[in-house]
């Protein structure tokens, strides 16, 4: 039973590997940049509880692009002021999100990395109108590139696939 799901794990990676186009192979010692990675995602969803931009920022290289599901590109300091708007203004009470990486490829001698990655959050928020709380939740895909520059892994591309947000349960 547990070889099978190995292999049927490898079978996916393999395939989803495949789908990244041919300058990224599926990594045979990717293990530790896997490693890498998830700790920097993880410091990043450790600064969104925090509500720290600077953290949430610190893996983000000065270069990088976000995309949006429906194809808008922004910059680092658009995704600055979408950090500062968000934890200012949507009175969170508390919020976790978690970053899970689905397939890592790695690329151009083992200094790019491309990352299919699920995030997930919840926030909880409070209506400073009604004093009522109401949970949001946000799940996604998104398809990201990491460059290593002296020595740290830094993202450089972030693109939303998919994005799924409820409030309260009901749809946004």
């Amino acid at each position: 039973m547990k070889t099978s799901k190995a292999i049927a794990g490898l079978t996916l990676a393999a395939a989803l590997g495949a789908g990244l186009g041919a300058a990224f192979a599926a990594p045979a010692q990717g293990g530790d940049v896997r490693k890498a990675l998830q700790a920097d995602y993880s410091d990043r969803d450790g600064a969104v509880a925090r509500k720290d931009v600077g953290g949430t920022l610190a893996h983000y290289a000065p270069d990088f692009v976000g995309v949006s599901h429906t194809g808008k590109a922004h910059d680092i300091k658009e995704e600055r002021a979408d950090f500062v708007k968000t934890f200012t203004t949507l009175n969170i009470r508390s919020n976790v999100s978690r970053s899970a990486i689905q397939a890592l490829a790695l690329g151009k001698g083992g200094t790019e990395a491309q990352v299919t990655l699920r995030r997930h959050g919840v926030l909880l928020i409070a209506n400073p109108q009604t004093r009522l709380n109401g949970v949001l939740v946000l799940d996604g895909v998104y398809q990201d590139t990491w460059a290593k520059r002296s020595g740290a892994w830094l993202l450089t591309r972030e693109q939303e696939k998919t994005i799924k947000a409820t409030m309260n349960g009901l749809p946004l």
